[in-house]
C-alpha cells in the first residue's frame, strides 16, 4: 500500500522529464462519538474519447489524484478504536507481522491531524523492515474539504511529496502535488483544477518551470500547451 504513494511521486517526476518536454492533544469541545471520515477526495478529467496523446495524458495525470485517496481503502472498511478524541484503526498481515496504524486527532479547531505509522515487512517479498516509522502526516478540515499529506522516503524523515487539496466557496476543487528529491530540492509539481461545471485544467512544473498545461470545457473538448525547461512554448494543439 505504502509504496503506491511513493510509485505516484515518482511517476509525477519521471513525467515531467518525459514531457519536459502519539497521544491524544487536549481540545476544548468533547470528543465526539463517531470516528472522522478517512479523508477522500475524487478528480475529474476531461469526458472525451478523443484518441490525441495529450487529452490522454491530461486525463491520466486527473485520475491519478484519486490513487492517493485509494489508498487508505483497506483502512475504510476497519472499526476505528477510540481513546478521547483519537481514533486509530489497524491494518495487519500476520504472515509477515505487518501492521499499519492510521490515526486522526480532532484538534481544538474542529479540524483534524492524521498519522500513518508502519511495522514489519508489507509482503514476504519485501526486503525492507518497518519499525515505527511513520510514513505519512496530514491534516483536514472539519468538513473534509481541504487538507493536505505530507509522504515520506521510505524508513526516513525525508518528505518525498506534498499533496493539498481545497475546495472554494463556488464549489472549484483543486489539487497539487510537489515531488522532492532526497536532499529536499522541489523536483515537480501537478496541479489538476475541476470546476462545478466539469471544465478544468491540468498544469505540470519541472521545478518551477511551466512545462505543459491543458484545459477542456465542460463538454470535452480542450486545448493543451508544452514547453521547454527556459518556460518557452515549444507547441500546442486541442482535442475535441
Amino acid at each position: 500500500m505504502r509504496k503506491h504513494l511513493l510509485q505516484v511521486a515518482a511517476f509525477l517526476t519521471a513525467a515531467v522529464i518525459l514531457y519536459g518536454c502519539s497521544k491524544s492533544s487536549s481540545t476544548t469541545n468533547p470528543p465526539s462519538s463517531t470516528a472522522p471520515t478517512i479523508p477522500s477526495v475524487t478528480f475529474s478529467g476531461p469526458t472525451t474519447t478523443s484518441s490525441d496523446q495529450y487529452a490522454q495524458m491530461t486525463k491520466s495525470y486527473a485520475l491519478m489524484f484519486n490513487g492517493l485517496s485509494s489508498y487508505f481503502t483497506a483502512y475504510q472498511g476497519l472499526r476505528a478504536a477510540q481513546n478521547g478524541n483519537t481514533w486509530s484503526w489497524t491494518y495487519s498481515n500476520p504472515a509477515t507481522n505487518f501492521t499499519g496504524t492510521l490515526t486522526v486527532t480532532q484538534q481544538s479547531s474542529g479540524g483534524y491531524s492524521w498519522k500513518l505509522v508502519l511495522n514489519g515487512k508489507e509482503s514476504a517479498t519485501d526486503t525492507v523492515t518497518y519499525n515505527n516509522w511513520t510514513a505519512m502526516t496530514g491534516t483536514t478540515s472539519s468538513d473534509g474539504k481541504s487538507g493536505s499529506w505530507t509522504i515520506y522516503n521510505e524508513n526516513t524523515a525525508i518528505i518525498a511529496a506534498l499533496y493539498t487539496w481545497s475546495t472554494s466557496s463556488s464549489g472549484t476543487l483543486t489539487g497539487t502535488l510537489k515531488s522532492y528529491s532526497n536532499t529536499g530540492t522541489l523536483e515537480a509539481t501537478i496541479t489538476v483544477t475541476n470546476n462545478p461545471d466539469k471544465s478544468g485544467e491540468v498544469d505540470i512544473y519541472s521545478g518551477t518551470t511551466l512545462v505543459f498545461k491543458a484545459t477542456w470545457i465542460a463538454n470535452g473538448s480542450g486545448q493543451w500547451w508544452t514547453y521547454d525547461n527556459s518556460g518557452t512554448q515549444t507547441g500546442t494543439g486541442t482535442w475535441t
